[in-house]
């Protein structure tokens, strides 16, 4: 219990105060560079006061001279978002819930930084925040990562996913990469506040280049992202379609 207190203090107060020196330094300009920085450094401590240890493998399948990724991979925990902000330098950005946003500093952060609000009870702003983000990403290229189960798992199995989500990632022109974390459910399981401390894994599969993401069959291309996911995740077998697969 201790331990879950310290954790939520630390976590909570550092994310007040990385969301306070953003907004600061990004009055005059929001540069992306310190957004990225600081977006890395609070990955780094949310991940330090769990005692999450990660590791990760495939970071060499991803090319230095590509601009940006679509990531696309499984959600096991709230800790997800820290960890792909910290293997990645912060060089990412999230389509995040709009009440994330309301939330004072951290909120301001998010919107100076190139975050992207969605109203999941409003399908019509979602899709035109959707398309609002679509619009930057022609301009300035930056990495986003979806999530297509659309919730976490409670017990780490792979989720059915939605097409929905790589719809998006076929508008926005980019090369693909799956990605899987394992093991981030047995430190921060979904619905509740006790931390378990232990090793994460994050495993980077080869990415899709940008022209087969666009030109594939969306089936097809969900197909073999959920294979890939599930193959790095050790879950073979839940590498075939699921029910949502056909909804949005």
């Amino acid at each position: 219990m201790l331990r879950t207190a310290w954790t939520a203090c630390a976590a909570l107060g550092g994310t007040f105060l990385a969301g306070f020196i953003g907004v600061v330094m990004g009055l005059p300009r929001p540069f992306p560079r310190v957004g990225n920085l600081i977006f890395h450094v609070w990955g780094w401590w949310v991940l330090k006061v769990s005692g999450v240890r990660l590791r990760v493998s495939g970071r060499e399948h991803l090319p230095g001279d590509v601009p940006a990724f679509f990531f696309v991979g499984n959600h096991q925990s709230a800790l997800d978002i820290p960890i792909l902000a910290f293997a990645l330098r912060g060089r990412l950005r999230f389509l995040a819930k709009k009440s994330l946003f309301r939330i004072p500093v951290f909120g301001w952060y998010l919107h100076m930084y190139g975050f992207t609000a969605v109203d999941r009870a409003n399908a019509r702003a979602a899709r035109a925040a959707v398309q609002r983000m679509l619009e930057k990403l022609r301009h300035r290229p930056i990495s986003y990562v979806v999530f297509p189960e659309g919730t976490r798992s409670v017990d780490g199995r792979l989720l059915p996913f939605r097409r929905g989500a790589l719809k998006i990632c076929q508008r926005a022109g980019l090369p693909l990469a799956p990605f899987a974390i394992d093991g981030s459910v047995r430190v921060l399981r979904r619905g509740s506040f006790r931390v378990t401390p232990g090793e994460v894994r994050l495993t980077f599969a080869p990415p899709i280049p940008a022209a087969e993401v666009v030109t594939a069959e969306q089936d097809e291309l969900l197909a073999r992202v959920r294979r890939d996911i599930a193959t790095a995740l050790g879950q073979p077998e839940a590498g075939g379609p699921g029910p949502a697969d056909l909804g949005d």
